[in-house]
């Protein structure tokens, strides 16, 4: 971290006279800390490897990255669960002007330039020339010849313009290839989480064929966790979780039809159905449920209260 960000309280300023840019903190457990810019990449999450460490558990581990290119700063979204708020807007990438609100997770930074002059070199200047009034006046007089001979002699100053021209359009040659290769490295990013979300897709499908609902669930959930608000899989999480539903209630009808018809035994096939479709959430009210209907019907029958052999391989799976 020292290498890359000097970290200061709020109304501090570095000691050393200069420009500097700085990541003010405004809420969550870093607030009123400034984190001085030093290095070209400086990342920040809740890693311990982070430049800029959040105390925050809605970010994720490395959840963003601020990057100089040329004069200017870069902010980039890492992939993070979250994402990456600029004033009010959710961004993949954003060149920073001053002023703007940074949001990872929910710590807020400030982006804001500081300028530091050298105060003692001023104080040393001041009480030279009150030693001595007349000693600045002539390096004033040197100075005005001199911008009066180059006004008179520079007939063609075109050629320093240009030379700056050129210079600033180097910079930004070197600033595109730059921000190219961060846009080719996250469209690289985004390529592999596609493939990651197909092959989960695949077998979750594959489980919700099988009616295999809960395992089914857990992929899509699962899809979720690496891709929030994803929208295919939001969608494949509601039509298994619909399936599992449907089943169930229907199991329940004929379970509750054939115990009126005193048809006791078929009555638990279909509760024993409902519990092996539930057996990995044993603390689901429909399958507490089924066993407590399970146990009624035992005791109908004249039967130990557990005697099912689907209730024992519930018992042993615990």
């Amino acid at each position: 971290m020292a290498k890359n960000v000097l970290v200061l309280k709020h109304f501090e300023s570095p000691k050393e006279a200069g420009l500097y840019y700085r990541l003010v903190c405004l809420t969550g457990g870093n607030k009123g800390e400034s984190y001085i810019l030093l290095g070209n990449r400086i990342i920040i999450g809740r890693s311990e490897k982070a430049d800029i460490r959040l105390n925050d558990t809605k970010s994720s581990r490395e959840h963003g990255e601020i990057t100089k290119v040329g004069e200017n700063w870069v902010v980039t979204d890492l992939g993070s669960q979250n994402g990456v708020v600029v004033n009010d807007k959710k961004i993949t990438q954003k060149q920073l002007v001053e002023g703007d609100k940074v949001i990872m997770g929910q710590t807020v930074f400030k982006f804001a330039k500081v300028e530091v002059t050298s105060k003692n070199k001023v104080i040393q200047e001041e009480n030279s020339d009150k030693a001595n009034p007349n000693k600045g006046m002539i390096p004033l007089i040197v100075l005005v010849m001199i911008f009066g001979a180059l006004f008179l002699f520079d007939d063609n100053p075109k050629p320093q313009g240009k030379k700056r021209s050129e210079n600033s359009g180097q910079y930004q040659d070197s600033n595109n290839e730059y921000i190219s290769a961060i846009q080719k490295r996250q469209a690289n990013e985004n390529k592999q989480l596609k493939e990651k979300l197909t092959v989960i897709y695949q077998r979750g499908l594959r489980e919700l064929r099988e009616r295999n609902y809960l395992r089914a669930i857990h992929e899509f959930n699962l899809a979720l966790i690496i891709a929030p608000g994803d929208s295919q899989a939001e969608y494949y999480l509601r039509k298994a979780k619909e399936e599992l539903d449907k089943e169930i209630e229907s199991f329940l009808a004929s379970a509750q039809r054939d115990e009126e018809s005193l048809k006791y035994r078929s009555s638990i096939i279909s509760y024993c159905a409902i519990i092996r479709l539930l057996y990995t959430v044993p603390e689901d009210p429909r399958h507490k449920n089924a066993v407590k209907q399970i146990n009624e019907l035992e005791a109908k029958m004249g039967l130990k209260t557990g005697e099912t052999d689907c209730l024992k391989k519930s018992s042993s799976s615990k």
